[in-house]
């Protein structure tokens, strides 16, 4: 018998913010209890347009984070990303702000989950005065009334513990009164509440079941006093049987199986390779996870199943360029610096925390940027990016490249290319003076298109304006301002190569400009620092061609 909290709650869901000091116990309940004096537009799911009002004036909350903690609920909600990506386009058809609250007014949310969605955000509970004095301030659990450092979706132990001290309270949530006799039953309704943060398991994992469920089976009731789901019952069940997720990192990294990239070059020094892990072997189809680690001085690029739909963590990478061409369920990155890191759509939240002179290459639902400086976002999100505490010079750009599958990749992860609210980000402070200081949008001038590694199909011959173009491709619409400067840019290349074509060079002269030309490009890439990454996809050229002799003998 097993029971474990789930991923998905805290690597999709938690904003990793104390939103308002008025959202506690006393407040959720009074929320519940709102709502369903509303009738139903308030439960058993609760519209928008009354959330809006509660957070707005009861619990003082500004409009646009009630939004966001609405939104990313209903995001994760299981509503189908078809749904997703049509709430969207009629957002984005909205020509006023009025037409879009309308809109937003009427989405509903199951009440009683989205409640204990916003009661575990309580789980990260940031030092304020700390995260200014240090950068590398993580969030504290006041309600374990020590100075522990938390990481975010690896500290298992520590959410369980705060889950298990908190359950009397959890249950307390939907009563009329905040007191709970441990006596009192705990209804059907609240039992599939919690199926948002618990499962479980009887026959050894074999068979993952809601908490709802699992309560149900013959071998569990046994172990309640009397058969019943009291709460005291309930709550011993919980500390007795609650176990670390089968399926979480933690497990991974202790149980997971090694695997090797598909495409990986640069240094040969085998300790620079990296590590990278999965559970999909032993975990569910749709909460396997995929971990990578300490790549150093490496390109590693990965178009393989072994990504799709995963989990995906990219933690302590320096100076490499890593290609994630799959959709994903979710992403975190952390504490990695000087690399690109390029990964697939992504159908909920994509976590960067802790990095430092990096380029983000993403499509997703979401993205939540946290200690992080000196970093480069290209993206296409149809929600604004979200820009916690300890960031600095922290650039934003429209999406900039493409690759072979990309517009089935999106459409699996409920993302459209219509709307990207690249431009629009929220800085989640209590300090309003700091709005606006350490972030900035990137000039067009300084946009680049980033070509990732991969074969495509391109003609055996090519003239030179298809591979102008080839170059120029981007997946979504770019804005206007770097539309105009990549055309003036590829137009500036075209008037250069007719003017070379014309100058009736003789071949002396044709040598001299060849060599001025391969020259410079490569000084510029030495600048760039592009050559390194050039020297990564030659050595996997080269082990691909010695594969493939060694197959041919």
């Amino acid at each position: 018998m097993h029971v474990w909290l789930r991923n998905e709650p805290l690597n999709s869901c938690a904003i990793n913010y104390p939103i308002s000091h008025h959202i506690n116990a006393n407040t959720l309940r009074k929320t519940v209890n709102y709502a369903k004096n509303k009738g139903a537009s308030g439960y058993p799911k609760i519209e928008y347009s009354i959330w809006r009002y509660i957070a707005c004036n009861k619990i003082s909350i500004p409009e646009h984070l009630a939004w966001m903690y609405f939104e990313s609920f209903y995001a994760m909600s299981n509503y189908g990303n078809q749904r997703c990506i049509e709430f969207d386009i009629e957002i984005n058809k909205c020509k006023s702000k009025e037409e879009q609250e309308k809109i937003k007014d009427c989405k509903r949310v199951d009440l009683y989950q989205f409640i204990l969605h916003l009661y575990i955000q309580q789980f990260y509970t940031i030092d304020l005065k700390s995260s200014i004095m240090s950068r590398e301030e993580w969030p504290v659990n006041r309600s374990d009334g020590n100075d522990r450092k938390k990481s975010k979706g690896t500290d298992e132990l520590n959410f369980i513990n705060f889950v298990t001290k908190n359950f009397d309270e959890i249950i307390s949530l939907f009563s009329f009164d905040k007191t709970i006799n441990q006596n009192d039953i705990v209804s059907e309704e609240i039992q599939q509440a919690l199926n948002f943060i618990l499962e479980g398991s009887v026959d050894n994992y074999q068979t993952i079941l809601p908490f709802s469920q699992l309560l149900k089976q013959s071998s569990v009731q046994s172990k309640m006093n009397d058969g019943k789901m009291y709460v005291k019952n309930l709550v011993i069940f919980l500390k007795n049987y609650i176990e670390m997720n089968p399926f979480g990192l933690n497990s991974c990294l202790r149980n997971g199986k090694r695997i090797t990239a598909t495409y990986l070059g640069g240094s040969m020094d085998p300790k620079k390779y990296g590590k990278i892990i999965t559970n999909a072997n032993s975990a569910p189809k749709n909460d396997f996870i995929v971990f990578v680690s300490q790549v150093l001085k490496q390109t590693l690029v990965d178009n393989s199943q072994t990504f799709l739909n995963c989990g995906l963590y990219i933690d302590k990478c320096l100076s490499s360029n890593i290609y994630i061409l799959q959709s994903l369920r979710s992403c975190s990155i952390k504490k990695c610096k000087k690399s690109l890191l390029f990964v697939g759509p992504t159908q909920r939240t994509v976590t960067v925390d802790n990095c430092n002179d990096c380029t983000i290459v993403s499509i997703c639902r979401r993205i939540i940027i946290r200690n992080c400086s000196m970093c480069n976002f290209y993206l296409l999100t149809p929600t604004s990016p979200i820009l916690l505490t300890g960031c600095d010079n922290i650039k934003f750009a429209p999406y900039n490249s493409t690759y072979p599958g990309i517009e089935e990749d999106a459409l699996t992860a409920g993302i459209s290319d219509m709307i990207n609210l690249w431009d629009k980000p929220i800085v989640v402070t209590q300090n309003q003076s700091l709005i606006g200081l350490h972030w900035s949008l990137m000039n067009p001038s300084e946009f680049q298109v980033i070509s990732v590694p991969i074969e495509t199909e391109i003609k055996q011959q090519p003239s030179s304006n298809e591979l102008i173009n080839k170059a120029n491709e981007v997946f979504g619409i770019l804005p206007a301002d770097y539309e105009r400067e990549l055309t003036e840019r590829y137009q500036i290349l075209e008037i250069n190569l007719e003017l070379i074509q014309n100058a009736n060079l003789n071949q002396e002269q044709k040598m001299m400009l060849q060599r001025f030309i391969e020259t410079s490009f490569k000084e510029s890439l030495q600048i760039n620092g592009e050559q390194k990454q050039l020297d990564h996809l030659a050595t996997i050229t080269n082990s691909l061609n010695t594969q493939g002799q060694q197959m041919s003998n």
